[in-house]
């Protein structure tokens, strides 16, 4: 296939999904047959579709339905070019030859690029009964599995993605290019989900495709050429880089700390924990802030620098940044890139190959402000927890270790936020359980008042009910279930032992 280069301009602004996405292809089964799915033109002769669309079909037809007047054409499934879907989930692409080649300039633009959440996309399928297509807006949300991304309808008045969607690409509205296939739907109504397989899974799957990929891989040599190194010297720097959900947070890693960070990061990359990773030894702010612009998909302009875009819509990625005291500028990479990606609510790593060296102090006061801005709202967490009195405990620890070393104790935050993210779970089942442990003590005076203490009838569905709100984690449906049966039973207890009364009277 024909090579595409490795980055482009690409224009200011949202993409319009009525702009002829000419790209977009119907899958059919033969001349006349049923719409199987959807599909993307790779290539003037070549086109992309999910494996499963044309599982078993020998005869697929293709039309260019945002051409009009384009003939239909006959394809075939290229030799080795079909990858089924695999447990993970992960895989589920196929690459179809067309007989007849088509137009150079309706072939898409396929991005790999850093997934931020609630980043908007567009899609068009063709559902049964609609085959001249039907688009839905959706919002990409986050890694589901190995490869696969969950996808979430924009609005509830979005049309769901249903069978006659997969094979559809994925486009960004920023850019207008594709970023991945749609795979897979669950679901309907205000829960419909679906995913799509990443433009970077679909290169790996298809490595013929690798040509008519544009955007920043995101990963230097650096950091995939690395030497195994102990499972113990790597956990704690996969686990942070993995909590990338907990918002702005900064390390820093010195010295011999960074064979463990460049390990975590190649198997983080596999997990989607990382989105760039950069060897900036010797590099500027603006080198760095267009390696960051590039994989986040922002939309730039010629006038506009790289550091003055990412400025303007800094987005929430995980970073890792080694050999920043021997980048150009190590003060100006700090303050003018890194602490931007944080304001975004990004995730940062600062390597640096000396103690002391240049840059360090600016990254030690990043760390601090960021340690402090965290801390305060950890705190207004935990005081507004009903019982947080060991997590006050251990916060006090905690703000007392980062007064003497914010580098140390920004590594403990992320694991003091899950205690405090356990504890509000708890306190949220608590609350939903409130009413029923209220009904479980006024069904059992009811069956004191009737004389039922020692009612055998009554013993077990009070016991199942007491052990129910006794569980850790405590299940708010399992309670309200066994407290009702409880509450039944007596009520039963009482009409039986009152019926036994009104015969004795009798």
């Amino acid at each position: 296939m024909t090579s595409g280069s490795g980055s482009r301009q690409v224009p200011a602004g949202p993409h319009a999904p009525a702009a002829r996405e000419r790209w977009r292809v119907r899958v059919r089964r033969g001349w006349d047959g049923p719409v199987l799915g959807a599909g993307v033109l790779v290539g003037p002769e070549h086109v992309l579709t999910c494996a499963h669309v044309v599982a078993g079909v020998e005869d697929p037809v293709v039309d260019a339905v945002e051409v009009p007047g384009s003939p239909s054409c006959r394809a075939r499934l290229v030799d080795g070019m079909c990858v089924p879907e695999a447990d993970g989930p992960s895989g589920d692409v196929a690459l179809l030859r067309l007989d007849a080649p088509r137009p150079e300039e309706h072939v898409a633009v396929l991005r790999r690029m850093a997934v931020t959440r609630d980043r908007p996309v567009h899609a068009q399928g063709f559902p049964q009964g609609l085959d001249h297509g039907v688009w839905t807006r959706l919002t990409l949300f986050g890694h589901s599995g190995a490869e696969w991304l969950q996808m979430n309808l924009r609005s509830a008045t979005e049309q769901q993605v249903r069978v006659g969607y997969s094979g559809a690409g994925v486009t960004d509205d920023a850019t207008g290019d594709v970023l991945g296939l749609v795979v897979a739907r669950y679901g309907a109504g205000e829960a419909a989900l679906s995913w799509m397989i990443p433009v970077d899974a679909i290169a790996a799957h298809l490595p013929v495709l690798a040509g008519r990929v544009v955007g920043d891989t995101g990963i230097d040599p650096l950091f995939t050429d690395v030497a195994a190194a102990p499972a113990g010297d790597v956990g704690w720097v996969l686990d942070w880089l993995r909590h990338r959900g907990r918002g702005a947070a900064v390390l820093v890693a010195l010295g011999e700390e960074l064979a463990a960070v460049r390990q975590a990061v190649a198997a983080a990359d596999r997990g989607g924990g990382v989105d760039l990773a950069l060897d900036v030894r010797g590099r500027g702010v603006e080198e760095v802030a267009r390696r960051i612009v590039d994989r986040a998909g922002l939309p730039t302009s010629e006038v506009e620098r790289p550091s003055e875009r990412l400025r303007a819509d800094a987005p929430p990625v995980t970073v890792v940044l080694d050999g920043v005291d021997e980048a150009e500028e190590p003060v100006a990479l700090v303050d003018d890139v890194t602490r931007v990606v944080l304001g975004g609510g990004g995730r940062i790593v600062l390597g640096f190959r000396r103690e002391g060296s240049a840059g360090a102090s600016a990254a030690a006061a990043l760390v601090a402000g960021v340690v402090g801005t965290r801390l305060a709202a950890l705190a207004r967490r935990v005081d507004a927890l009903p019982d947080g009195t060991d997590l006050q405990l251990r916060l006090l620890v905690l703000r007392q270790a980062a007064e003497r070393d914010p580098v140390l104790a920004a590594r403990w935050l992320d694991e003091f936020e899950g205690g405090v993210e356990r504890a509000e779970r708890r306190a949220r089942r608590e609350r939903a359980v409130e009413d029923d442990r209220g009904l479980l003590e006024a069904s059992r005076a009811m069956a004191n008042d009737a004389g039922l203490e020692e009612d055998l009838g009554l013993a077990e569905p009070y016991r199942r009910a007491v052990a129910a709100l006794g569980a850790d984690p405590v299940d708010p449906r399992a309670v309200h279930a066994a407290v009702t049966a409880y509450r039944d039973a007596v009520r039963s207890a009482r009409e039986a032992e009152r019926g036994r009364e009104g015969e004795e009277d009798r």
